[in-house]
């Protein structure tokens, strides 16, 4: 992290040396601040954005052109999940295998027929079963499992914006911008935490693996469409931008919208 940090720090130090004997009509906003990203289906994570807009002004100052460099992190909070698993006697008498899955996400379950999969819906009171019962009732529970996890993935990011400004006093501007965005997935973690109680006791089992690494198969490449506005008074500039990742998480998904990421920053400009 701090390795990271450092590298952004000396990118915004690089990009001041360019433009310090250039026209007025480019400038560098050094920028940090937080932002929140919600992913399909998990809980919203917080996480940290820096580095610096360059811009480039035309005419009158009413229209630029906007890009520059930021490190972004996202990811999810934690997501939870529990299984029960159990026998049931079947509608022919036969004893049968079965698992309860539920996670709070959902309004519904999964179930298996022999470890296969077996669909159900929730019911009042408990989660009707093919046979009319109610599967806390005539289950034979064997144990029970409650897992978690979370992922958190450092993107370099490039946005290509045009901007729009305008002066509304003597030391104050708004500013609305909008356009694509690409970035590069430089680093990450997924960890998972899984507890079961059974006959054979109280289990733990943890694991953490490098979110582009391994098996986790996710793509480093990502793109999407960014919204920006602000507003800056002598200099001092504050920015909330939205992020609509738009890119396949996997090799053989669909590009869709993926997640949401809304960013506050405070900087400087040059």
């Amino acid at each position: 992290m701090k390795k990271i940090i450092s590298c952004v720090l000396l990118m915004m130090m690089l990009m001041l040396m360019c433009v310090t004997n250039v026209s007025a009509q480019w400038s560098v906003t050094p920028e940090a601040g937080m932002n929140v990203t919600k992913y399909k289906n998990s809980p919203a994570a917080i996480g940290f954005k820096a580095g610096a807009a360059v811009s480039y002004t035309f005419g009158s100052g009413l229209f630029s052109i906007q890009s520059g460099l930021y490190y972004v992190q996202r990811g999810t909070g934690k997501s939870s999940f529990g299984t029960a698993y159990g026998k049931v006697i079947d509608k022919d008498g036969k004893e049968q295998n079965r698992y309860l899955y539920f996670a709070p996400e959902y309004l519904g379950y999964g179930g298996s027929d022999d470890w296969g999969y077996y669909g159900g819906y929730m019911g009042g009171g408990g989660f009707l079963n093919d046979y009319g019962g109610l599967f806390p009732m005539d289950m034979k529970v064997e144990g029970i499992s409650l897992s978690e996890s979370s992922f958190r993935r450092d993107y370099l990011q490039l946005p290509i914006l045009a901007r729009f400004n305008w002066k509304i006093g003597k030391d104050v501007k708004l500013h609305v911008a909008a356009g694509p965005y690409l970035a590069y997935g430089i680093s990450g973690k997924t960890k998972y935490t899984d507890r079961e109680i059974s006959d054979k006791g109280y289990l733990t089992n943890s694991d953490s693996w490098g979110t582009f690494k391994g098996s986790d198969f996710r793509k480093r490449f990502d793109w999407g469409l960014m919204l920006n506005a602000g507003v800056e008074v002598k200099r001092f500039t504050l920015n909330v931008s939205y992020d609509m990742g738009l890119d396949k998480e996997y090799r053989y998904d669909d590009i869709s919208i993926k997640y949401h990421t809304v960013s506050f920053t405070v900087g400087y400009r040059f």
